[in-house]
């Protein structure tokens, strides 16, 4: 009898519950910010590699007098092989998918008239193509910068909705770069 009265020494069950608790919050709220940051560095790196494709469309217009025209049906820019001549490896979408890995190429030429103006858009963090080629109007108001991310929309003839404002993963909307 003496025994079942000792006190053993350890945590009572209390006391485990309430730091599982604790550790519970503390994840709920780290996890969230994490995958927030993640979602900004992927923004951040797709931004670094459009203006890195940007100078080798720049490169490549002051050499040709104009700007990549891609083939009728065509928007990725990896089957564009003259910018290898610019930029040592085209950089992929972070917002690729498999089967779209690189960025989507638009610009106001064809195989008859010389293009003036491009537009390179990433997927975004909803990974879904969101901007179409039916409504990219060069003509009203050319964009020359970032579209989307944390600056917002700087072209007033795209549709808002289409853009994301990329703070977390589960924004909608594209992040591009116009020029030029």
């Amino acid at each position: 009898m003496n025994r079942f009265w000792q006190k053993e020494k350890g945590f009572t069950l209390i006391e485990l519950l309430i730091v599982v608790a604790i550790i519970g919050i503390i994840a709920a709220i780290a996890i969230p910010r994490f995958l927030g940051a993640r979602t900004a560095a992927r923004v951040t790196r797709a931004f670094a590699d459009m203006r890195t494709i940007a100078d080798g469309l720049e490169r490549y217009s002051t050499d040709e007098g104009q700007y990549p025209v891609l083939a009728e049906n065509t928007t990725d820019l990896g089957e564009f092989a003259g910018l290898s001549n610019y930029i040592t490896s085209l950089p992929e979408d972070p917002f690729g998918t498999d089967a779209a890995p690189n960025f989507r190429y638009y610009s106001n030429g064809d195989a008859d008239t010389p293009a003036t103006m491009w537009l390179i858009i990433s997927n975004g963090p909803d990974l879904d193509a969101d901007v179409a080629a039916d409504t990219i109007d060069f003509g009203e108001n050319p964009v020359g910068g970032e579209l989307g991310g944390a600056n917002g929309v700087t072209g007033s003839h795209y549709d808002t909705s289409d853009w994301s404002v990329a703070a977390s993963a589960n924004d909608d909307g594209d992040i591009g770069r116009g020029g030029p």
